[in-house]
């Protein structure tokens, strides 16, 4: 079990985020009797894909919506999975008619 200041270290992100993160029931890490927040590979492991989906520019309530339903079942990892990655693709393809688009642009105006 890792404390909250290794996770950060390990993340690269701030301790503040990781609480944030918490808070917004997006993670839910264990408690040592002292109250300190303890988190699993598990735990890290989720963490780095939620700050990895929102680097690719899916909003927090996405992220919890999809690995954190609100009828309270755990969802089970593939169709999640599968789930988020369809978003990604459909992001990738925008980014590269993006990419396209601003490419033609600065030619055209060259």
């Amino acid at each position: 079990m890792n404390s909250i200041g290794a996770v950060a270290d390990r993340t690269g992100l701030p301790v503040e985020t990781i609480r944030f993160y918490e808070t917004s029931g997006l993670l839910a890490p264990q408690r040592d009797r002292s109250g300190h927040r303890r988190y699993a590979e598990a735990d890290i492991s989720e963490l780095e894909v939620i700050q990895a989906l929102r680097q690719a520019g899916m909003s927090l309530k996405d992220i919890r919506d999809h690995l954190h339903p609100a009828d309270g079942q755990a969802p089970t990892r593939r169709p999640v999975a599968e789930a988020l990655l369809r978003i990604l693709d459909d992001r990738g393809a925008d980014l590269n008619r993006a990419r396209t688009l601003v490419t033609r642009w600065a030619t055209d105006r060259a």
